[in-house]
């Protein structure tokens, strides 16, 4: 071996490798390295590069090696070597026959150490030893794992002297200890340490370490574009810049985001505020129809008096005017009495008393046919009830009676009939009339008060709360603070069933539970009464596992108790409530319902299940439920059953009537033929009778002939007729008069009836109900007031069931939107519920949204838009637009450092750039320039449209350069790799600058004129990169190559050494054995490689050692003598 020192002096050039179980390098190494070059050979698998992967791990920073460089550019692909692996020795896989896992083994398990260090030796006296050290303990295996000591010793010093100090840590105290003279340091952080070799082997910067690492797997280089692309420049900061856009571009992908689902929120809450208002109206509407339905008796009485005192007013006038009228016409008949009276005197005088006598028994005859012809009438109408005619004649009547006996006869069976008919019917009667005041009095009630909870429930809480001092609202019957669900509705039934004793459960606070308890217990409440007291804090209510469950399907009053009640209902009436037997057959952990009421209960501990079906007919209809915080649809059934009760009562009281009447006419017909058996024909005759009236008429129109008789005769008629005439308009003004007397005694009594009239508090209602009532009548009396009234009375009613229907409407539609809204932010859930009573709170929600969040988003979506995101993507379009005036600059180096040394004669080489972006580049390039330049108009509050713009431009940049798929990664390389954005030409030129030959590429050169031309371009890039611009060599020499060569001729072998040599490097090559000989005149070392798996400890173990060999009396050999190699451990 040549002596060290008589090349380069000055140079760092390293001396000697040193190893401590690295890889299967096992045991501890000491390489000597030829300072003029040297030689790394042997078999393939041997071991070289193992030993240029120590020498990286300890020129390299963890993060930028690659071990087995060279290897993976032929592989393609990862060769899974890594410090682990090296650290504890992995030398084959084996297949582990339990598992079917393959998996490394190792040298070295439990606890072990590698140390590795590089000595160099500038040929001047001065000399650097660099160690690694790396640890793993036992159960280790991970390379985040591993502990490493870094450190720089002046002087070549031996590490065998460490391996006491690794036996059981990593002791960095006694290391440090152990080299403790002048200019000695170590450190665990990587980066300290390059820094400070760096600085005492003449190594510039960091990027001239990389440059040296990238060099080893150089073997391949055949081309001006991959030697600048790949080795000499470094990666451009676009790639970072990028990365820093796409990370800060989160945040103005989050901000519109946030902006894009403020306004989904605010278009998904936007129909609240109408359908709100909707609901309201129709509110408005039924509490107006309610409140007039409720005034209306009040106003028809009012109505009413009022025309009763107008009608006793004048009727009183009427009454007066008719006194006046009789007590006058009573008067003149007095006076008319005397004229008729003088006048028959007279004619009584004329006759001397004859004619009287006459006239007296014509009377008798006239009152005798008067008689007999009423009786005849009489018996007529008695027999009429079952004959239409009979024979006026002894034998007719005779027949008469006869048929009267039989009617008499008949009359005891048919009266029993009837009286037993009209029984029956009097019962109904008295029923019907017992269910209308039931059913008046129970309106009553409910329209007095909001609640579904029996009368009597609520009046004794009526009492209760008036002697303790507490408010009703402060004790809610349970089921006042439950609704049903509107789209619930055909649940409401059997909902109903379940909770209707818990409904009827008065809730008591806990602070009052004292007082109420001494107020029931000190008397008899007179029915079943059932209350709780309920904790100020109620507990939170079980969580609901299945979306059936009965809680889903009710809606709760904002009140203090309410929560309990929520709580109470999900823990004890966990009912799932499914649609048919079959769903109820699959619900075995909690109790479930069927929608027609058919329980079931979980199994019991005996294996039963029970089933439960109530289907008694007092359970069943509106009128019996109790949950609900409003009675509105009781009210209206009320109402309708009162009306059918009403329509029953009149019926039935008809009937009875009718029986009544048909008992009247039975009776009638009894007593007329009674009448008839008691009348003898003699009373009836009426023919003797007026036969006997002729004859005396007779005898008086004789004696009353003469003419003085004549004219007292007619001047009596005439006085008599006058006075007929007087008696009969007296008649009248009497009838009159009792005809006004009684109806102001009726109108009288039927305002006293009346009473006071009641006094209406809201005037506007009053009003409204008087309209109502006149509405479409031209005037409105008391005759048919009745009639309008249950007109109105039914508008109302309609009018309060169609604002109800659309009550409901809006709810369902409230639901709906709240319901859609949740289950896409489900967030909001905290202060939000699906249902109908948290419309108010949607509608906040939504001002919210509008007022704040969405101007707070927007304007922070337009800061970002306009800010760094921006900026970041401007400062990437100047990257790439000077990234070739950049690289330039970079080259003019690169040529400064070709100038120093003649390439071909006299000629030098120089590099120049071109442009090589393609159509893919430029495309990007505009987009981002588009993207990034004011063509976009400036994104503003009051262009919202430029803003979206200038954001889905940047959006479809960004989106592409983060995406993770393969093709977007191969795009963002191409765009975004400005080393790839330019091709390379090389011009051979004379001294004078003129060009001798152009290299476009290597297609047109040999293999030998490529890799030469390679090699001078990376061998001047290196001197560039290491030594200053006025040096000839640079301070740091040695340069590593990993299969060096492997498949080039000896000719270009010769032609690359020499170019490395011109430039004054140090040369570590491994390579295989057919290039000793080519080589050797450029080495003065060479050590063969070998790999062998002996048996040790009866264990196949893997082992690698070395031979030094002058590489000068070397012939070449194509495999080691086995019994030449070294191996250490032996």
């Amino acid at each position: 071996m040549t002596k060290n020192t008589t090349y380069y002096p000055g140079q760092f050039r390293i001396s000697r490798i040193q190893l401590i179980n690295w890889g299967t390098f096992h045991g501890y190494f000491s390489i000597p390295v030829a300072r003029k070059g040297f030689l790394i050979t042997g078999g393939s698998g041997s071991g070289k590069s193992t030993l240029l992967d120590a020498m990286s791990a300890v020129l390299v920073p963890q993060s930028h090696v690659k071990f087995n460089a060279a290897s993976q550019q032929d592989l393609g692909r990862h060769n899974g070597r890594n410090l682990v692996s090296y650290v504890r020795g992995a030398w084959r896989q084996r297949e582990n026959t339990q598992t079917g896992e393959i998996a490394p083994e190792y040298l070295r398990e439990g606890a072990t150490n590698s140390v590795v260090a590089l000595t160099y030796d500038n040929g001047a006296g001065k000399q650097h030893t660099l160690i690694a050290i790396f640890r793993l303990n036992g159960g280790e295996n991970s390379v985040g794992q591993i502990k490493k000591l870094y450190g720089l010793v002046p002087g070549d010093e031996d590490i065998d002297k460490l391996s006491p100090l690794l036996t059981r840590s990593l002791d960095t105290r006694k290391i440090k200890a152990m080299y403790k003279g002048p200019g000695a340091s170590f450190t665990t952080t990587y980066t300290t340490f390059a820094d400070r070799f760096r600085k005492r082997l003449g190594i510039k910067n960091v990027e001239g370490q990389l440059l040296l690492h990238r060099t080893q797997s150089a073997k391949s280089l055949s081309s001006l574009d991959q030697l600048f692309r790949d080795y000499m420049l470094d990666r451009p900061a676009t790639f970072e810049k990028a990365d820093e856009a796409v990370e800060q571009f989160e945040d103005l992908r989050q901000a519109y985001l946030r902006v894009e689902d403020v306004k989904a929120q605010i278009d998904t809450l936007a129909p609240l505020p109408q359908l709100h208002s909707q609901r309201t109206g129709a509110e408005a509407d039924k509490a107006q129809a309610e409140a007039m339905a409720e005034a209306l008796p009040a106003v028809r009485a009012r109505l009413v008096a009022e025309e009763l005192d107008v009608r006793i007013r004048a009727l009183s006038a009427q009454l007066a005017e008719a006194q006046s009228e009789a007590a006058s016409l009573e008067a003149d008949v007095a006076h008319l009495d005397d004229a008729e009276r003088l006048a028959a005197v007279a004619v009584s005088q004329l006759s001397s008393g004859e004619l009287d006598a006459l006239r007296a028994k014509i009377e008798t005859a006239e009152k005798e046919i008067e008689h007999r012809t009423k009786e005849f009438q009489r018996l007529s109408a008695a027999a009429g009830q079952w004959t239409d005619h009979y024979e006026l004649s002894p034998h007719g009547f005779a027949q008469l009676q006869a048929n009267a006996k039989i009617r008499i006869a008949d009359f005891e069976a048919d009266f029993e009939d009837l009286i037993n008919q009209q029984q029956e019917a009097g019962v109904a009667a008295r029923d019907a009339a017992t269910a209308c005041s039931t059913l008046d009095s129970e309106l009553r009630s409910f329209s007095s008060r909001r609640t579904n909870i029996d009368k009597t429930l609520v009046e004794l809480r009526s009492q209760l709360a008036r002697d303790t001092g507490y408010a009703e609202s402060e004790l809610p019957f349970a089921g006042e603070l439950i609704d049903i669900s509107p789209h619930q509705s055909e649940w409401e039934p059997v909902i109903q069933k379940l909770l209707h004793n818990f409904a009827a459960t008065l809730l008591v606070p806990e602070a009052a539970r004292e007082a109420i308890n001494q107020w029931v217990n000190s008397r008899n409440v007179g029915t079943r009464l059932e209350y709780r007291t309920i904790p100020e804090f109620a507990p939170a209510p079980a969580s609901a596992r299945s979306p059936r469950q009965l809680i889903h399907k009710l809606e709760f009053q904002d009140h203090a108790m309410a929560s309990w009640v929520r709580h109470h209902i999900s823990r004890r009436f966990n009912y799932e409530c499914v649609d048919s037997v079959a769903e109820l057959e699959k619900v075995t952990k909690t109790p479930a319902i069927t929608r027609d009421g058919l329980e079931s209960r979980p199994k019991d501990k005996d294996g039963s299940t029970r089933f439960i079906k109530d289907d008694r007919t007092r359970f069943s209809g509106i009128a019996w439920y109790r949950v609900g915080s409003t009675n509105t649809a009781k009210i209206e059934l009320l109402r309708s059953q009162l009306t059918e009760a009403k329509a029953t009562a009149r019926a039935t009281a008809k009937r009875v009537q009718d029986f009544n009447r048909k008992m009247d006419i039975l009776r009638s017909q009894r007593d007329k033929a009674q009448q008839v058996l008691d009348t003898s024909f003699q009373d009836i005759d009426t023919a003797s009778a007026e036969a006997r009236k002729r004859d005396l008429q007779e005898q008086f129109d004789s004696l009353a002939s003469s003419p003085e008789a004549q004219a007292l005769a007619a001047a009596h008629a005439q006085a008599k007729q006058k006075l007929d005439a007087a008696r009969a308009r007296l008649n009248e003004a009497q009838k009159h008069l009792g005809n006004v007397e009684g109806e102001l005694e009726r109108s009288t009594t039927r305002r006293r009836g009346i009473g006071p009239v009641p006094e209406i508090a809201d005037k506007d209602i009053e009003t409204a109900v008087v309209e109502a009532l006149h509405k479409g009548k031209r005037s409105l009396t008391i005759d048919d007031i009745d009639a309008r009234r249950d007109e109105v009375q039914a508008s109302l009613q309609q009018t309060s069931r169609t604002a109800a229907r659309r009550i409901e409407e809006a709810n369902d539609k409230i639901v709906s939107v709240l319901h859609a809204y949740l289950s896409e932010w489900p967030a909001e859930a905290a202060d939000l519920e699906p249902q109908a009573s948290f419309a108010g709170e949607g509608i906040e929600k939504l001002k919210f949204l509008r007022a704040d969040r969405l101007a707070d988003f927007r304007a922070r979506f337009l800061e970002l838009l306009n800010g760094q995101t921006v900026r970041n993507l401007s400062h990437l379009a100047t990257d790439l637009r000077r990234a070739r005036s950049d690289i330039e600059m970079r080259m003019d180096y690169i040529n400064k450092s070709l100038e120093r040394s003649p390439f071909n004669g006299e000629r030098t080489l120089r590099i120049d750039v071109k442009d090589a972006r393609g159509q893919v580049v430029q495309e990007f390039q505009r987009d981002l320039d588009a993207a990034t330049s004011y063509s976009l108009a400036e994104a503003t509050e009051d262009n919202p449209a430029a803003a979206i713009a200038r954001y889905h431009a940047l959006d479809k940049i960004l989106s592409r350069l983060g995406s993770s798929q393969p093709e977007d990664i191969r795009w963002r390389n191409v765009v975004l790799d400005t080393r790839r954005h330019v091709s390379f030409v090389g011009r051979e030129c004379y001294p004078d600058g003129t060009t001798a030959n152009t290299y476009q590429d290597s297609a047109s050169l040999s293999g030998g004129q490529a890799q030469k031309l390679v090699f001078f371009c990376l061998a001047a890039a290196l001197r560039f990169r290491l030594a200053e611009p006025d040096q000839d060599a640079p301070t740091y020499g040695s340069i590593i190559l990993d299969e060096a060569f492997d498949r080039a001729d000896p000719a270009f072998t010769r032609t690359a050494m020499s170019v490395f040599a011109s430039f004054g490097f140090h040369m570590i090559l491994a390579t295989p054995f057919k290039l000793i000989q080519t080589l050797s005149p450029y080495v003065d070392g060479t050590i063969v490689v070998s790999y062998d798996e002996p048996t040790i400890d009866g264990r196949p173990q893997a082992r690698t050692g070395y031979k030094l060999i002058d590489a000068s009396t070397t012939h070449d050999p194509q495999q080691p003598d086995p019994k030449d190699s070294d191996d250490a451990d032996s």
